[in-house]
Parts: structure tokens; C-alpha cells; sequence
């Protein structure tokens, strides 16, 4: 217990330095974190179903077992506060020696030698024409590749540009897995998420053949070890709008039609709006509205707004400063990793 504890500590001592030391991070997701997620995810790559919720439930099983030990043998405050400081310790080491410290190295933009690219209309409006003639072009197409080939293309793109830039190859073993408590996601419209503990990706099974692509390229960007939102929208939006398939490019363009909407209402005027809404094909409008509304129908409120609490939160403690709302920052990523 005590060589246990003592390497715990020593571990939480570098998760701490990744924390305050910039090349200590970049150190982690340049050395260890290839090796780690690449080991994790092939221990782990017989079983089809997440880890991820049994790993979640096995610590929510220790602090209790702490408790009631605590309880049943009356020994006081202080052997609980001992034997749940060290499961805390150890639930905090896995979760960022396994992925989480990737969350304090150089942005993307430091890494390329770009600089962000302030809000200017006339680069926005070209780029708004550009979108809405892609999405307009591929509005309805339905997907044509199998998926399991597509998940190898996926992998395959993330070993070349984002590779180059810093980030982590896939291999050929690192598959999606299914949810164990797939419904839980559906009340919280996850469409997916990316398991810390064991590198493994997960999709909702709920979701739509539309959403499929975006969002498996999305997962996949955290799993190549990014942390931003916006930036796994990014990248999401980069391999589906690359892809030689018009249902894959479509599902790139549909998953940006929110953020886009959410940009155009604030920088337009309501008459460039209108003019803009106007333009936007009807199939991908009714899309769009069918898939807001098959998710609602699937939303538990009260729990949908603890889970984007605890989000935002989680996000911001590990130096997100936008929380929950990283997400809308792609549109002003493309851009600016467009003219680069």
C-alpha cells in the first residue's frame, strides 16, 4: 500500500507539472501519450462494449466501500478522509496520465505559426457563400461507404495533416466500442465521447445516419489528443469536407449548420440573415430541424442541464476558458486555418 501510494503521488507530482509547465505537457503528448493511449486502447481492444462506465462505477464503488468500512469499523474521520484521498488520487492520475494532460500543452495555433485571425465581414461573408453552396450541393446524399471503412479512413487521416501538427496516429485497433448505458447519453443528447481511461471512443447507438461521419471524425480528434471542442469540430469538418463521398460531406456541412446559424444571427444584419436562410437548401433545413427535434424528443431536461453544468465546469477547470461553449469557436478556427 505504501510503494502504492508513493507512486501515485509521484505520478500526480508530473500531472501537476504538465499542469503549471508548458514543456512538460507538450513532453507528455508528444512522448507519453502515444505510447500510453496506444497500450491502453490494445489491452482493451477484444472487449466491443466500453470500459469506460465500469471503470466510473468501479471508483464510485470504492469511495462507498470507504465509507461503510469507515462506518462498520468506527474508526473515525480521519481513515475515511485517508482511504478516499487515495482513491482520489488515483481516479485523478488515470484520468490525465491516460488522456487529460494533453489539456495543457500549446494551442494549435502556437504549434502551426499562425495567428488567430480577428473578425473581419468580407472573409466571412466568402466564406458563408463557399458553405452554403457545399452544403447546398450534397444537401440529401446518403452515405455510400461501410462504416467500418470509413472508421479505417478516419484513422487513416488523422496519421497525415494532424499527425504533422503535433498529434497522435491512430491505429488500426483503436475501434469504436458501444456505450454500456447507451439510453444515459440519449437523455443528455451525447452523441459521443472520448474515454480517458482506456483511449477507447464511444458513439450513442440512437444516432442518425446524417450525424454518423461528423461525429465519428469528432471522437476521433480526442482521441488523436485534442481537447478543444471547437478544434475537434475542426478537424471533424476538415476530413468530411475532404471526402471524396457526398453523403460524408454532407454530414461535415450539416453538423456546422448550427454554429453557423448561431454566427450568422450575431455578425449579419436580420436582412442579410433572411437573405442568407433564404439560400439555404430546404433538405438540409428539414435535416437540421429533424434532428433537433429527435434528440429533444430523447432529452431529460433537468439531467441534460447537470450534465452541461458539470461540462462547463470540467472544461473550464482544465483551462478551457469558453467551458461548454468551445464548441461555437470552430467557425472562426476554419477561417483562420483556411488562410494558413
Amino acid at each position: 500500500m505504501k510503494k502504492s501510494t508513493l507512486t501515485g503521488l509521484i505520478l500526480l507530482a508530473f500531472v501537476i507539472a504538465c499542469r503549471l509547465f508548458t514543456p512538460v505537457a507538450e513532453f507528455y503528448a508528444g512522448y507519453c501519450y502515444p505510447v500510453i493511449s496506444a497500450c491502453l486502447s490494445l489491452a482493451v481492444s477484444v472487449f466491443p462494449f466500453s470500459l469506460e462506465e465500469i471503470t466510473v462505477l468501479s471508483f464510485s464503488f470504492l469511495f462507498i466501500r470507504t465509507i461503510l468500512l469507515a462506518i462498520k469499523g468506527k474508526r473515525g474521520f480521519m481513515y475515511w478522509l485517508k482511504g478516499t484521498s487515495v482513491v482520489a488520487m488515483w481516479l485523478v492520475v488515470w484520468f490525465y496520465m491516460g488522456w487529460g494532460n494533453n489539456y495543457f500543452r500549446t494551442s494549435l495555433y502556437e504549434r502551426a505559426g499562425v495567428e488567430r485571425r480577428a473578425f473581419d465581414r468580407e472573409e466571412f461573408n466568402r466564406f458563408i457563400s463557399f458553405y452554403t453552396d457545399e452544403l447546398n450541393r450534397t444537401s440529401g446524399a446518403a452515405v455510400r461507404t461501410d462504416r467500418k471503412e470509413l472508421e479505417q479512413d478516419i484513422n487513416a487521416f488523422y496519421c497525415q495533416e494532424p499527425a504533422r501538427l503535433g498529434y497522435t496516429g491512430l491505429h488500426s485497433w483503436q475501434r469504436t466500442k458501444r456505450p454500456l448505458l447507451n439510453r444515459l447519453y440519449s437523455w443528455v443528447s451525447v452523441l459521443g465521447y472520448m474515454g480517458p481511461f482506456f483511449c477507447e471512443s464511444q458513439l450513442n447507438l440512437d444516432l442518425q445516419e446524417t450525424e454518423y461521419a461528423s461525429t465519428l471524425a469528432h471522437e476521433k480528434a480526442h482521441l488523436a489528443g485534442v481537447t478543444s471542442e471547437a478544434e475537434a469540430n475542426y478537424w471533424s469538418f476538415v476530413y468530411c469536407s475532404q471526402s471524396p463521398d457526398d453523403g460524408v460531406r454532407y454530414s461535415g456541412y450539416l453538423h456546422l449548420l448550427p454554429y453557423v446559424i448561431i454566427n450568422a444571427r450575431s455578425l449579419l444584419t436580420e436582412e442579410e440573415y433572411r437573405e442568407w436562410i433564404g439560400r439555404v437548401s430546404p433538405t438540409a433545413i428539414d435535416d437540421y430541424r429533424e434532428s433537433r427535434e429527435y434528440w429533444s424528443r430523447k432529452r431529460i431536461r433537468i439531467m441534460d442541464d447537470i450534465q452541461y453544468r458539470l461540462m462547463d465546469t470540467m472544461l473550464k477547470t482544465n483551462k478551457v476558458s469558453q467551458g461548454a461553449d468551445d464548441y461555437i469557436g470552430v467557425l472562426g478556427m476554419i477561417i483562420t486555418m483556411h488562410r494558413y
